[in-house]
């Protein structure tokens, strides 16, 4: 499967890559939402783990955004978030939701739900 981790601090985006990889995946990272459009145009990702705090784009928004054209339109799309006290509707467009920091049994179980 291929993943796009988007997180605008790279170091998480790449821990969470090295993780999916480890599993046996192919991963990629995005650090903004528009690098995430960019690339989930161009390029069809089985899953898309977003965080949902991003500075250019916020995450329902970007959820909308790839659900409506691109490479992409049917991918699986996580929210990441380290917040707990979310709202229901931010959640509302997406496939699933990945709390940080994530263990890799929760990835797992996110990845096979997926």
């Amino acid at each position: 499967m291929l993943f796009l981790f988007v997180d605008d601090d790279d170091n998480v985006a790449k821990a969470f890559a090295e993780l999916a990889e480890s599993l046996g995946h192919r991963a990629e990272t995005a650090s903004s939402g528009g690098d995430a459009l960019r690339m989930a145009g161009q390029t069809r990702y089985d899953t898309v783990f977003m965080d949902i705090g991003l500075p250019d784009i916020d995450g329902r928004t970007l959820c909308e955004f790839l659900r409506s054209a691109g490479a992409s339109v049917e991918a699986c799309i996580v929210a990441v978030t380290g917040q707990r006290d979310l709202e229901d509707t931010l959640l509302e467009p997406v496939d699933g939701f990945l709390a940080k920091p994530a263990t890799e049994s929760e990835l797992k179980r996110i990845i096979h739900r997926c």
